[in-house]
């Protein structure tokens, strides 16, 4: 019976290094290789750098909510001067300079179209720069208003709808995982709270999981599992960024 226990208990902990080590080793190689072939420094040596830009900066969720409000505003502010008479150079830059633009590529824009450039130009130019789909949208449809007539005005206007309508579906994701969220937590650290009381509780407990070899097999698997589903929860349920 013993031996029986041992086996699956190894069988066990190796199945769990396996999909551990495919969920960090494999991306990890992968990086280093493709960096060793692009002849580019590791990325071992910007962890710290990267560790602080991010606890200095805010999460990407945030970010892309921020980037759909902004955007929605610029689209609209945009459409009321275009009602107005203006024309789409002025109009967008007017828009501009209502609210702080929240990506270059539209500073660029509007530099570039105030000094004469067609917005068939600039924007065919500044989309290969554009890396967020959010983005290269606006600007698609900022092109297609400065064609002229009713029509570019009627598409900032909906483009600005559809960019808070995406605003709000990652709102209510995030609101219908929160709950799911909550529950891997408390069903993750469930089990750690119950083993630190019966090792603290009960002798016989502790002695089978400190000072045995089966106790300690038990608790590695117990940890592993524990964190490798916790991880599985959250990639299942976490909303994630689009």
């Amino acid at each position: 019976m013993r031996s029986l226990f041992i086996f699956l208990g190894a069988t066990g902990f190796a199945v769990l290094i396996f999909v551990i080590g495919n969920w960090y080793g494999q991306p990890f190689v992968a990086r280093q290789f493709v960096l060793k072939r692009l002849n580019r420094p590791s990325g071992i040596a910007r962890i710290s750098g990267k560790l602080s830009r991010r606890r200095l900066s805010t999460t990407k969720r945030d970010q892309q909510l921020d980037r759909l409000s902004w955007l929605s505003d610029l689209l609209d502010s945009t459409a009321r001067n275009l009602r107005l008479g203006k024309s789409m150079a002025a109009s967008l830059q007017s828009a501009a300079a209502q609210g702080a633009i929240g990506e270059p590529v539209f500073t660029e824009l509007v530099a570039a179209t105030t000094r004469g450039e067609s917005f068939a130009d600039a924007t065919k130019r500044l989309m290969s720069n554009a890396l967020v789909s959010e983005v290269v949208f606006a600007l698609r449809t900022i092109n297609l208003a400065a064609t002229g007539g009713v029509g570019g005005v009627f598409a900032l206007e909906r483009a600005a709808i559809v960019l808070r309508e995406r605003s709000t579906h990652i709102n209510d994701r995030r609101m219908q995982a929160a709950q799911a969220m909550l529950s891997t937590k408390v069903l993750s650290w469930a089990p750690v709270g119950v083993a630190g009381w019966l090792i603290v509780t009960s002798t016989s407990v502790r002695n089978f999981l400190i000072l045995s070899a089966s106790g300690w097999l038990c608790v590695l698997l117990g940890v592993g599992f524990n964190f490798a589903g916790r991880r599985w929860m959250q990639k299942i349920v976490a909303p994630a960024a689009t």
